[in-house]
């Protein structure tokens, strides 16, 4: 029975050990790094893939075609030459007329989809349901800093890296600041991303974040193939980019 014993404690000193020694290779294993993506709309998609699209899921990535029992009507609007179009259709396929709505719309402009339909649902009073969805479309041509990606991350190590002690970010600690290009391709609206439960509290560094993002130069702005040019959302993160802020920033995870 001792022996018995013996071998629990020896077997639990041996656990809690190894939590402790994962714990402290958790801590240390961070890499701080920085860098600057795009933030998207809720639902945008490019004019290629618009021009591609065939059905609604095809324009919405979310949009399930199981959740329909019958279609009543498919109505999609755009401003086209300055006046709102509509073409409707009666299913989950989009017509010619709503293909030709969509790649003639005008620069800058949302596309607007209003479903009216039966839910696939078993419930005796099964009543019609109406589902909306906007649509951005990105322009043709992003912003870009002078001199391209290898010129900001040179800005970026001058400003930010070099000028941030090591002991300012710990695991999973992420700070945030959201800017905009305008169509001058001036940087507006910078301001430090709050995540709420992970709010970063280091004064002196977020003052140094927000002074790099806003003594950038002035970027070539959006465009689209027209011509129009347009406004377009950043993000800089700075710190450990496992955090779950990330998930907040609206950036696609294939940029990251």
């Amino acid at each position: 029975m001792k022996n018995v014993c013996y071998k629990l404690i020896v077997v639990l000193f041996m656990v809690v050990g190894s939590s402790h020694l994962g714990i402290s290779q958790d801590n240390s294993d961070f890499d701080f790094t920085y860098k600057v993506n795009r933030t998207y709309p809720s639902l945008s998609i490019t004019k290629e893939k618009l021009n591609e699209a065939r059905t609604l899921a095809d324009l919405n990535q979310y949009y399930k075609p199981s959740w329909v029992k019958a279609y009543i009507s498919v109505e999609i609007s755009a401003s086209c030459e300055g006046e709102i179009k509509k073409a409707l259709s009666d299913n989950n396929r989009l017509n010619p007329a709503q293909k030709d709505l969509m790649n003639t719309l005008d620069a800058d402009t949302d596309i607007s989809v209003k479903i009216d339909y039966i839910p696939n649902n078993t419930l005796k009073h099964n009543d019609p349901k109406e589902m909306t969805f906007t649509l951005a479309v990105e322009p043709e041509n992003e912003a870009t800093y002078p001199g391209g990606t290898q010129q900001l991350q040179q800005y970026l190590k001058e400003n930010v890296g070099d000028k941030i002690a090591e002991d300012v970010f710990s695991i999973y600690h992420l700070a945030a600041v959201n800017f905009t290009i305008d169509e001058e391709g001036r940087v507006v609206d910078a301001h430090l991303f709050e995540g709420g439960y992970q709010s970063f509290e280091h004064e002196k560094t977020k003052a140094l974040l927000l002074e790099a993002i806003c003594n950038m130069p002035n970027w070539t702005p959006a465009k689209y193939a027209d011509g129009t040019k347009v406004k377009q959302g950043f993000v800089l993160t700075v710190g450990d980019h496992r955090s779950c802020v990330v998930n907040l920033l609206n950036i696609r995870r294939e940029d990251m």
